[in-house]
């Protein structure tokens, strides 16, 4: 039997970690629906695929939890795609689309998020951006070199 313990990733974004509560994935096709007055039937044309997008509950927890939820949030609104590792999916190219912090007054010490990530395809999609190196600096010098090492 597997060990889910063992085989899953550390979660973290622009090397920024953290733990993943609920993870989601919404993919589709587009599709444009012909309809034609009075008729009976519906033309379906496919456009190819829908851009898909990550829903996550993540949260942190932890003594620094408030230094760690602010490295979080500057990671998730610095310019352009950053690094994105997933518990299974692992790594990709990601976008933070939007995001909602909530704290509780009697669970101190714990942050969480909900927060949308779309994964970034094509060209220049592979490497990591100066927002990625910026925050990955500003989460500890240990993180900027774990996300270097993981280009080689």
């Amino acid at each position: 039997m597997r060990d889910w313990a063992k085989t899953l990733r550390r979660a973290s974004y622009r090397g920024v970690e953290f733990w993943v509560e609920f993870e989601d994935l919404s993919a589709g096709k587009r599709l444009a629906l012909h309809e034609y007055a009075g008729g009976r039937q519906t033309v379906v044309e496919e456009l190819r695929l829908a851009t898909p997008a990550y829903g996550l509950t993540i949260y942190l927890v932890s003594d620094l939890a408030d230094i760690e939820a602010q490295a979080l949030s500057a990671a998730m609104l610095a310019d352009g795609p950053g690094y994105l590792m997933l518990p299974i999916d692992g790594g990709m190219m990601a976008t933070a689309q939007d995001f909602r912090r909530s704290r509780g007054k009697d669970r101190h010490g714990y942050i969480s998020f909900d927060v949308t990530f779309v994964p970034t395809f094509g060209p220049g999609g592979a490497a990591l951006s100066v927002g990625d190196v910026a925050s990955a600096v500003a989460a500890g010098f240990a993180a900027a070199a774990a996300q270097f090492a993981k280009l080689f």
